[in-house]
């Protein structure tokens, strides 16, 4: 199917713009280059009668009252203590010429993210009233030149932000666009809602950016279409037969040293606690005692616990390696009590310093200073403690934690990483360190490092390979429109047509070249030989290796993959004598896991 149709007078540079509102559950592409395959283009408008559907807007009248009787907002991130601003006046926002005519609403804005925790937007939209029947009508159209923008179909029954979306590239010249209902997806983490066309309350126009830059949006010709079917587009993707490469062969895995009995021992069947203290402040213990035990209950020996450490920091004095931080209480409150519950019920357990809104930076020395005093001092607090199985980790996938948009150099992480080691160690020799390295902790980067001289360490990767399986249906991955991709890759379930797996002309190249070449990198070979390079680094140096994040996310993949992925990742794992710790959770609060899980991960319920 095709869920975006664009037209465009005359054809355009197209350009992705990437950007990420996890809070709103959206994800915008940012990619110089064009993707794989274009969209469908139609032939320029001629003079044509009044085409079916409702009028909401064509801005001739030159004002910004539309047709439902209301007039269009315009909203940005300042609510949100953000400090972005739409920098056209009010009075100015109806401009002309518009596409193929006198008017279109139109806009120049600039990023600034002030102190909002994401990044930085804008946006422009309409409410619609009750009284209009929008069950009538399959999807909506309009004309739009500038930024790239999710068209976001805002319904009552969605109370977490996680609302129907598509994401738009951004457009040179007027295009038109025709977005069916049935095309859209939530883009998120949030409660998944039928789609009611009866509940829509809000259209808005989402524009999402980086902080400093600044644009342009203009829109036209906004109507309610009464037909928009969803077709499967042009054939612009090839079934090829399954083409693995070949399984490598490392001989010997064994690494015959005791802090590798004890990472096997400690940290296997692992699961983290994701969305929750990593993402914000901590309000209350969503989970709690109860969840900790219903863990252990079902058959997970280990704890991941992701928390962002420098919300908690009060005060700072001094600077460099002499800086003293002063915390919160509620730091040690929530620190302590998962040490009391993890030891209680049999599960290591493992500080991740770990955040999203890049409030520590590689960029600010006297951030680094800080993040080095922060986990001196936590490695004080817990010097007494006589337990074997409390792990310190670093930081968690460097370029997420600080906010870079590229991979740091693996010389600066290094300093800083050997900073936190000495301020760790100058307090506690007791309790073993968790490092991972650069590029998301990319087992490429991990494979080029020369281990530290700290026989206390052990190394961490992440793999969510392959990743158009793994994060289909994914908005923070720019894959919300993804759908039904399996694993592993089969002629027999593969399509020639990419809108059969919900791709769009909004998806980037690198997105088109993973589907291109799926039936290479979609197999259990390819998936193990990306595994087996981390275990070739470990058995070369002696040292310890885990994988403490990976899984699929479920929204738009089909259980029978997920099972089928899983049971062959974690016989990899196995294979290997690695340790995991899944990301994506899999028990509900009711301390559910499916029977499929169970069996894949291995677990033996109490």
């Amino acid at each position: 199917m095709t869920p975006i149709r664009l037209s465009r007078r005359p054809a355009h540079h197209l350009a992705l713009c990437l950007a990420l509102a996890p809070c709103l559950g959206l994800l915008l592409a940012c990619d110089s280059g064009s993707p794989a395959t274009p969209p469908e283009v139609e032939e320029p408008r001629g003079e044509d009668p009044e085409p079916p559907g409702l009028l909401v807007d064509d801005f001739e009248d030159g004002d910004l009252d539309n047709q439902l009787g209301v007039t269009w907002h315009f909203y940005t991130d300042q609510d949100a203590a953000g400090a972005s601003t739409i920098t056209t006046e009010p009075a100015e926002r109806v401009q002309s010429p518009g596409s193929d005519s006198d008017h279109a609403l139109s806009f120049d804005f600039t990023f600034s993210r002030g102190d909002y925790a994401w990044d930085p937007f804008v946006g422009t939209g309409t409410s619609v009233p009750g009284d209009v029947e929008v069950g009538e009508y399959e999807g909506l159209s309009y004309s739009y030149k500038g930024a790239a923008h999710a068209v976001r179909f805002e319904t009552s029954n969605v109370k977490d932000y996680d609302f129907y979306v598509m994401n738009v590239p951004a457009a040179t010249e007027w295009t038109k666009v025709t977005v069916p209902f049935a095309a859209t997806a939530q883009a998120g983490y949030g409660e998944e809602v039928e789609w009611d066309p009866a509940l829509l309350t809000t259209i808005n126009w989402h524009i999402v950016g980086a902080d400093g830059a600044s644009g342009s949006f203009a829109l036209d010709d906004v109507r309610f279409e009464t037909s928009a079917p969803v077709d499967r587009g042009p054939k612009n993707l090839t079934i090829h037969p399954a083409e693995p490469p070949e399984k490598v062969d490392l001989g010997d895995v064994t690494i015959d040293t005791p802090l590798q009995k004890k990472a096997l021992a400690q940290l296997d069947r692992g699961y983290n606690i994701t969305n929750w203290l990593e993402a914000g402040r901590f309000q209350s213990f969503d989970f709690d005692e109860s969840y900790v035990e219903k863990l252990a209950q079902a058959g997970f020996k280990a704890l991941r616990l992701p928390i962002d450490l420098d919300l908690y920091v009060t005060d700072v004095e001094g600077s460099g390696d002499d800086m003293t931080v002063t915390v919160h209480d509620d730091l040690w409150t929530i620190l302590d009590s998962f040490d009391e519950w993890t030891a209680a019920h049999g599960l290591s357990y493992t500080i991740d310093y770990h955040q999203y809104d890049a409030s520590f930076t590689f960029a600010n020395e006297a951030g680094v200073d800080q993040a080095v005093a922060l986990w001196r001092l936590v490695a004080q607090h817990f010097a007494s403690s006589d337990r074997d199985d409390l792990y310190f980790e670093l930081l968690n996938e460097p370029e997420l934690s600080t906010g870079a948009t590229s991979a740091l150099t693996p010389s600066r992480w290094t300093r800083v990483a050997q900073r936190m080691i000495d301020a760790i160690r100058a307090e506690n020799t007791k309790h073993t360190i968790i490092f991972g390295d650069v590029n998301w902790y990319g087992i490429d980067e991990l494979a080029k490092r020369t281990p530290f001289e700290d026989d206390n360490i052990v190394y961490a990767f992440h793999t969510y390979e392959p990743f158009i399986f793994t994060h289909q249906g994914a908005d923070w991955a720019n894959m919300a429109s993804t759908r039904d991709v399996p694993f592993p890759y089969t002629p027999e379930r593969w399509s020639e047509y990419a809108s059969d797996f919900g791709l769009t002309s909004a998806q980037p190249s690198w997105i088109w070249s993973q589907f291109q070449n799926y039936h290479i990198n979609g197999t259990e070979e390819a998936v193990y030989n990306h595994i087996a390079r981390a275990k070739q680094w470990s058995v070369e140096h002696q040292v310890p290796v885990i994988c403490n994040e990976f899984g699929v996310f479920e929204r738009r993949s089909q259980l029978e993959d997920r099972v089928a992925y899983y049971k062959h990742v974690i016989a990899t794992f196995r294979e290997l004598e690695i340790p995991w710790q899944l990301w994506f959770m899999v028990m509900d609060d009711e301390g559910t896991v499916i029977p499929e899980y169970v069996e894949a991960f291995g677990l033996e319920p109490l």
